[in-house]
């Protein structure tokens, strides 16, 4: 390649980079601005019109001499933007649906854990309910099991993760990482990239959890996990902990970062730093393969028959305690331990 031809090469390349620089960071902006610009719909539209139309004058400057000082003012209102965003920032004190009014928090005292807001409602439909927030105490010597679920509410790709620690007396603690949305509010995986959602930590017995994901028409999947009473309980307790710190200091939900299935995932890293990263980490509808592939989950039969014997959702009732509740969702399914 001769001098010349580089250097229109290059040029090319440059001009094609910035082309996609700015309309990206015109789209991100879009974005931000119409789920957290505190403006009815109207308003907010002419805000984003304006603002990418400088984006457009902009990109029409790297093509037209004439329009090139429109860099100087997007660059300005980006930077403003930016700097906009920066004090957006999440909060515990807010007007929050019922169902995650309360974030879990514990405390641990040798063996017995007490947990305070663990939910207890009785749900007749996912708008119909009745509230119960209470204190719960477990012993940490008596764990003797730990499985997870996963709730698929939008296709095989991704799925709602929740973990199970299971007790000598037959009870269940179940922990489930989710948007805390505001009352009225509901959930956008869109706007789980733009600081539109606090993260919270709930806790409840599986009945609780359950029938409202039934009741939603979601597909419930259980799985066994292979672990020691030492590994289940410090896994459990890492729960308490992460709860409690976000309790203290709120974050934002992410719908690729922060979310109910790399918030666990971090949790293990803590407890084994070699604990291997893997795309099912994020397509997390496909968390069995994952599970299955590092012997987490019962190997002794193939993996399709291992996913086919976890499809609990018609087993979920109403009507059983706590304990029936646990046994009745776990028959047939053999403790991998």
């Amino acid at each position: 390649m001769t001098a010349s031809r580089f250097r229109r090469f290059s040029r090319r390349g440059g001009v094609f980079l910035i082309c996609v620089l700015l309309l990206g960071s015109a789209v991100w902006a879009s974005f931000a601005l119409w789920f957290q610009l505190p403006l009815p719909g109207g308003l907010k539209l002419a805000v984003i019109a304006l603002f990418d139309g400088l984006a457009a004058l902009t990109l029409a400057g790297v093509f037209w001499r004439p329009l090139r000082g429109a860099w100087i003012a997007y660059a300005l209102a980006f930077a403003g933007l930016l700097g906009w965003w920066a004090t957006i920032l999440p909060s515990n004190d807010r007007d929050f649906a019922p169902d995650v009014a309360h974030g879990v928090t514990g405390i641990v005292r040798g063996d017995e854990l007490t947990l305070e807001n663990v939910r207890n409602f009785t749900w007749a439909s996912p708008t119909d309910f009745s509230e119960h927030w209470e204190e719960r105490r477990y012993d940490l010597a008596k764990l003797s099991s730990v499985d997870f679920y996963l709730v698929y509410f939008m296709g095989p790709l991704i799925a709602h993760s929740m973990v199970s620690f299971g007790f000598e007396d037959g009870r269940h603690l179940m922990f489930s990482i989710e948007i805390r949305k505001e009352r009225g509010e509901a959930f956008s995986a869109i706007a789980g990239f733009f600081k539109r959602y606090e993260l919270v930590f709930l806790a409840a017995d599986e009945r609780d959890f359950l029938f409202l994901r039934k009741a939603e028409d979601e597909d419930v999947r259980l799985f066994r996990i292979k672990t020691s009473p030492q590994a289940g309980r410090a896994l459990l307790l890492q729960y308490v902990r992460d709860a409690n710190q976000l309790a203290a200091h709120p974050q934002f939900y992410n719908t690729l970062t922060a979310n109910c299935t790399t918030s666990i995932f971090l949790m293990l890293r803590t407890l084994s730093p070699t604990f291997p990263l893997d795309w099912r980490v994020l397509l997390n509808g496909f968390l069995p393969s994952y599970a299955y592939q590092h012997g987490l989950i019962d190997t002794s039969i193939p993996l399709p028959e291992v996913i086919a014997r976890a499809a609990v959702t018609d087993r979920i009732t109403m009507g059983l305690s706590e304990v029936e509740f646990g046994q009745r969702l776990r028959e047939g399914l053999p403790d991998p331990n």
